[in-house]
């Protein structure tokens, strides 16, 4: 009988135990989400914001303007998505090759190794404050040293502005692989580890060369790592912030993302319906993302 009567009492310690971490979640996670979902369909700005409770319901009309192109926070929102796309198509697929490519040299013995893989970090775990402030300086029209070199290589003519205008998503984009590559070589390094050796002495025991090693036995047991950092490396794209906003502050111009936009549009601009519409939007694409990779990472465990 006291074991039988333990058993509801565990329970009840073991819901006090966890309550505290579901009312961390309930407040800074699920209550601001479903307000923001319910502000995305109001008419809410500088002139209605005093009387938010008696803003005008206006439905889909905030989701519609930031799909219309022809209306000017439509075609700036639209230009976003279409700009992280870009920058996503470039860092992802030469982030992983510069992080495969050293990962296969930081595979093989050598003096250092150890130190080596280390030091290989040293851009990914620097903070993205410090890391992008330095790239900011490099990319300084005047005291640069990128220009500084292209000058001295005689490729250009006059300093060029890169932090501004069109040139503006080339800086990120260099400066973002820079500080991404290292992590996709950590984990790429993680599953050559674990590809058993005897695989490839088979292989070459067959008179396989070393490209034909890699093409029929890494890479493809590299395929489920591969898939998961892909995917972790897409959801992160969407996540774009600090370094558009640090490198080229807080009104990127022709180079926002959506994240940097919904903060100029809800914060700067003061239209907090837009804003919310626009992050909501935000959150249903990263979602479909995070189920995705979910799926894969199923499906390569089956495959596994």
């Amino acid at each position: 009988m006291r074991k039988i009567g333990s058993k509801p009492r565990k329970k009840t310690m073991v819901f006090w135990f966890i309550l505290p971490a579901v009312l961390c979640m309930l407040l800074v996670h699920v209550i601001p989400i479903l307000w923001g979902i319910y502000i995305s369909f109001l008419e809410l700005d500088l002139y209605t914001i005093t009387r938010w409770t008696q803003a005008p319901f206006v439905w889909l009309e905030n989701y519609r303007q930031i799909f219309t192109s022809k209306v000017a926070v439509g075609e700036r929102f639209l230009r976003s998505i279409y700009t992280v796309l870009i920058y996503g198509l470039v860092t992802i697929p030469i982030g992983y090759l510069l992080g495969l490519l050293v990962a296969l040299l930081l595979n093989r013995e050598f003096l250092g190794r150890t130190l080596v893989r280390g030091l290989i970090l040293l851009p990914y775990i620097t903070p993205d404050s410090v890391a992008y402030n330095v790239w900011r300086f490099i990319f300084q029209a005047r005291i640069g040293i990128v220009n500084k070199y292209l000058l001295g290589l005689g490729l250009i003519q006059e300093p060029l502005i890169w932090l501004v205008g069109d040139r503006a998503l080339y800086a990120v984009i260099i400066a973002s692989i820079w500080k991404g590559w290292p992590f996709a070589c950590l984990i790429l390094l993680a599953g050559l580890q674990g590809i058993d050796p005897q695989l490839y002495e088979a292989a070459r025991i067959d008179g396989a060369t070393g490209w034909q090693q890699f093409l029929h036995i890494t890479f493809p047991l590299l395929k489920p790592v591969s898939k998961t950092l892909l995917m972790l490396n897409l959801i992160w794209n969407f996540h774009a912030f600090n370094q558009f906003y640090i490198l080229l502050g807080a009104d990127p111009g022709r180079a926002h993302v959506p994240s940097t936009f919904i903060l100029q549009e809800a914060f700067k601009n003061l239209h907090y319906g837009l804003g919310s519409a626009m992050a909501v939007v935000l959150m249903i694409v990263i979602l479909i993302l995070t189920a995705v990779s979910f799926r894969l990472r199923r499906g390569s465990s089956y495959e596994g």
